[in-house]
């Protein structure tokens, strides 16, 4: 199979073109391929003629108007089902399709179903019909963008749109996100797009943004904003750092549109976008939006013509709120004072995952929604706060809360006392559930991020725990899942007793709910219970439950003698795997799960095993699963799943550090134009160190290296290390005091421990205990991960003991049920008794061309922590690094033209005021909306890397993924349940 990728600046590598998105042409569309393939592309086929040789000539009908990046084909051997819409909205029906490989059609037929209701409600709610004549959804093996927005012609990762008989709620969830996300598009981004790449986030926030609203409508059990409260949990942490950026960022050079365009500018504009909705109202919001898509339809806009048409719709001063929520770094954190029982001061100020912020960056001023809540009044009143302080009337004795709905990008620090009657309420209020699922997520994320940042000892959130002993939402316990894991991983490398007796505390948690809810899967059972049971089971089994265990290796020998899947039902096939590799340290169960992988036709299931190769136990099994992560048996887009699990131990980061090190010329060259890859391959080998030896390294071996198009995420990394220094330096004995004290850990087995390894450590002249004192008061450079948000250097780690507990304030204050039909183009070549008819025979494509693939307390631990942060020194930054930053050439770039190449991209530099100058004066260059792009297939094998591939192969993706949701790569992280702590 051949599939284009346009986005965001390669269709100059196919055709020669004004490559940017407001220069917008019309396009009519020739391709040749054998007779025996499928030929698709954005509009329906106006004529076929057969050819001399087995050949075709297809020819579609002339495009609207639209971007450059939009136009996209498709040629392979597929298969399709196809829907029809009502056409009660414009009385016209449009047929909607879904495409795949031979023999896989037959499982997008939810995505189909979902896609049709899309199409209708999208219609409804813009008030503007489907603007095509069709619209096809097509399954791409090895698609690393995840999905792409094609007008009429939207390509998916096969995972991120089939479903077979072994697929998870959750997998359901995640693909209806999708489907609805890309139909969006349609619409918004397609119709009306943007301006310039630097409101690429505006688009895709509200896509987002707009596909919730419709899983949400279409969906209303699955509580899908209360997930969204936890997906935000991830943008959230990446805003807290220094090395964060606004949502709104300008863009010169192409490969800035890659790096600068991360999970910030997505979800955190989705979750700005929803914060207006709930300011103004959804009715009001889209209101605004369906007179702004009225006005600007064929054509282009800005963030600046949403706000403006916005602030007419609903009388409002949208502009200034969504400027400053857009346009500054980072978010705020409200600490909350009690004056006396009916007072309390509320304080804003920027929060830092660090903790440790200075006055000259504590200048920002948010405009934010409070939604307060109290026991007297539970309906949320919205006060809008603009100002650094604020006093309000409360009554302090009983429970209130900011933030009521979790729609807000803030964070809330409550005295002790406030939070204590926040607990008691959602232990004793379970009926009415006055704290909704989103509210009980916003108090333990809150607490959680306090902690780390050392606002809050890590022993009070530990304590908050308890309030959630009879909590029974698989979201919320998702999230304690996260926040324990995230703890286990700060600590991993303590001395053993203290890891195990954290371990102890997930396993009491977990193993009560396995009880509860058993291991069996009743028949038409909430899907919600169905994800807790396998929530519960697999972090029990995490922390070593011999009961878990010793049922998941049970299960695991039933089921891979017969492939039982009342042994293992699908939703556990990941627990039960993963417990599984985890207690054993022969291979038996390692080549068990190999095989599996390689047997399965199940999309979902290989993935599954691929994932859970990372947890193997012994070094051996380690080394394998790097070595077949990057072997020609994986698919591309299939790479990173693997690499996930492993750095959930010891043994799995020092590999993948070592690992990276050893080849990082080789990968880099090898993924330069995927930089989602090499971002999340750091990620992964590096993210998750918490010692200042580790941080030492990472900066001396990227010291001398190009790491042009990947200096954020590497920056992001440094600077959550240091997070995870600070951390422990200051709560490793508050733990374990919090520990000793509720019965998890036996003083006299860490002081063992301790003995033992100051042995181990005098013996290799280390102290591990206490990593900060390594290298005999060696202090951290931060000016190295990156200039600060004021722009000064940054000030450095100071190897004091002393409580280090900083205020976030600068002031001493605190679908159908029937079979579908299956339509071959080629009846010849269908197998519907096959899930994949694709081999592996042609991986070897991949590595030979350039593919894409509480109140006095605190105020004293604040009063320490300023006297604290004056006594730390500056320290130079590492040298900066003047690498090269242009586009690196490719076989794919087709130079028809070699002075109007490097026209193109000469104009990629220039402002957007030099651009419109640029176009005024070429007016006559300009003209083309009658550009004819006359692409055959053939011809494009001998210039191009589009390459034509046998049937029965892999697809290869032209040009560079684009980097646009994320889904396939939050996927793996979800998947995986390792938070990018």
């Amino acid at each position: 199979m051949t599939t284009t990728q346009f986005q965001s600046t390669h269709a100059r590598r196919a055709f020669p073109c004004w490559d940017e998105p407001s220069i917008k042409a019309t396009f009519t569309l020739t391709l040749v391929a054998p007779q025996s393939m499928t030929c698709l592309s954005n509009m329906s086929v106006e004529s076929t003629v057969d050819l001399e040789d087995g050949m075709q000539e297809v020819t579609f009908l002339k495009t609207p108007i639209m971007a450059t990046y939009l136009l996209a084909w498709t040629i392979g051997d597929l298969e399709y089902i196809e829907a029809f819409t009502t056409g009660d909205f414009s009385g016209e029906q449009v047929c909607c399709r879904l495409y795949a490989p031979i023999g896989l059609a037959t499982h997008g037929q939810y995505s189909l179903d979902l896609a049709v209701k899309s199409v209708e409600y999208f219609s409804h709610l813009f008030d503007i019909p489907y603007p095509l004549p069709k619209l096809d959804l097509v399954a791409v093996p090895d698609f690393s963008p995840g999905a792409m927005e094609n007008w009429g012609l939207i390509t998916f990762r096969t995972y991120a749109v089939l479903l077979d008989e072994h697929a998870t709620n959750d997998r359901q969830r995640e693909i209806a996100a999708t489907v609805v996300h890309e139909i969006s598009h349609q619409w918004f981004g397609n119709l009306v797009t943007m301006d310039w790449w630097s409101d690429l986030w505006l688009f895709e926030g509200f896509a987002t943004h707009l596909a919730y609203i419709v899983v949400d409508e279409l969906s209303p059990t699955w509580d899908v904003w209360s997930e969204f409260v936890i997906r935000v949990q991830h943008v959230l942490k990446q805003d807290a750092l220094r090395t964060s950026h606004p949502v709104e960022v300008g863009v010169v050079n192409p490969s800035e549109i890659t790096q600068i365009f991360d999970e910030v500018s997505y979800m955190k504009g989705a979750s700005v976008l929803r914060m207006l909705s709930g300011w103004l109202g959804q009715d009001q919001l889209l209101k605004g939006v369906r007179k702004f898509m009225l006005r600007y339809m064929w054509g282009n806009a800005n963030a600046d013509d949403l706000w403006l048409t916005l602030a007419e719709e609903c009388q409002a001063d949208v502009p200034e709120f969504m400027r400053r929520w857009t346009r500054q770094t980072g978010y705020p954190v409200l600490t909350i004072t009690e004056v006396d029982e009916s007072t309390i001061l509320v304080r804003q100020s920027l929060f830092l995952s660090t903790g440790d912020i200075r006055e000259d960056e504590d200048g920002q001023l948010w405009p934010i929604p409070l939604a307060l809540a109290t026991a007297d009044d539970p309906s949320p009143k919205n006060i809008m706060m603009t100002t650094k302080e604020l006093i309000l009337t409360i009554d302090t004795t009983r429970w209130y809360k900011f933030n009521m709905g979790q729609a807000g990008f803030y964070r809330v620090s409550y005295p002790s006392r406030a939070l204590d009657l926040l607990g008691q309420t959602l232990k004793s209020d379970r009926e009415t559930e006055t704290l909704k699922t989103a509210d009980r997520v916003g108090l333990l994320t809150d607490a959680a991020a306090l902690v780390a940042a050392g606002v809050s000892p890590t022993s009070s959130f530990l304590t908050l725990l308890k309030y959630f002993e009879d909590e029974d939402s698989s979201l919320v316990w998702s999230e304690i899942s996260m926040r324990m894991q995230e703890l286990v991983a700060v600590w991993l490398e303590q001395p053993e007793p203290v890891v195990n007796a954290i371990k102890e505390v997930q396993r009491r948690l977990f193993k009560n709910i396995v009880k509860r809810l058993g291991w069996t899967y009743p028949e038409g059972e909430d899907p919600a219970i169905g994800n807790l049971r396998a929530l519960a089971i697999r972090f029990a089994g995490r922390a070593s439950d011999p009961e878990i265990v010793a049922e998941a290796r049970r299960r695991f020998v039933i089921f891979m003698a017969n492939r039982d899947t009342s042994a293992i039902p699908p939703d556990l096939l990941f627990p039960v795997f993963e417990i599984v590799l985890k207690t054993t340290t022969g291979l038996e169960e390692y080549e068990a799960i190999m095989a599996f992988y390689r047997e399965t036709y199940s999309p979902g299931e290989k993935v599954v095993a691929l994932t859970v190769l990372g947890y193997g136990n012994s070094p051996e099994m380690i080394q394998r699963t790097l070595a077949f992560a990057m072997s020609e048996e994986v698919r591309n887009a299939d790479i990173l799943s693997a690499l996930a699990t492993l750095r959930s131990s010891v043994m799995g980061r020092a590999e993948l550090w070592n690992f990276m090190r050893q080849h990082w010329d080789v990968l880099y060259e090898r993924h330069f134009d995927d930089l989602r890859f090499v971002e999340y391959f750091i990620l992964f080998s590096i993210g998750m160190f918490s010692s200042v030896e580790k941080y030492q390294e990472v900066q001396n071996f990227f010291a001398n290296k190009d790491t042009s198009q990947c200096d954020r995420i590497l920056a992001n990394c440094l600077e959550g290390i240091r997070t995870r220094i600070l951390w422990l330096e200051r709560d490793r004995e508050d733990v374990e005091v919090w520990l000793k004290a509720n019965g998890y850990l036996e003083a006299h087995a860490l002081e063992e421990a301790e003995g033992s390894e100051s042995s181990h450590a005098q013996h290799h002249h280390s102290r591990r205990a206490s990593p900060l004192h390594a290298g005999h008061g060696l202090q951290l450079s931060l000016a190295a991960l990156g200039r600060s948000r004021s722009g000064s250097s940054v000030d450095g780690l100071s190897p004091a003991t002393n409580d280090t507990r900083p205020s976030m304030s600068s002031a001493t204050s605190s679908c159908s049920s029937s079979p579908p039909a299956v339509y071959s183009e080629h009846p010849e070549h269908q197998h519907p008794n096959h899930l994949y008819h694709t081999h592996d025979h042609h991986h070897h494509h991949r590595h030979h061309h350039h593919h894409h693939h509480e109140h006095g307390q605190e105020q004293h631990r604040h009063q320490n922590q300023h006297q604290h942060q004056h006594q730390q020194q500056h320290h130079e930054p590492l040298p900066q690094h003047s690498f090269c930053q242009q586009e690196q050439p490719s076989r794919s770039q087709i130079y028809l033209d070699e002075s109007a190449a490097r026209l193109m991209d000469e104009r990629f530099q220039l402002s957007q005021l030099r651009q419109q100058e640029l176009l005024q004066k070429n007016d006559g260059l300009l003209e083309m909306d009658q550009t004819t792009a006359m692409i055959t297939a053939l011809q494009a094998v001998a210039m191009s890397d589009l390459v034509m591939l046998p049937a029965a192969t892999s697809a290869a993706t032209v040009a560079t993924p684009r980097v646009m949701t994320l889904e396939g790569e939050m996927e793996t992280l979800r998947l995986s349940g390792e938070d990018d702590f």
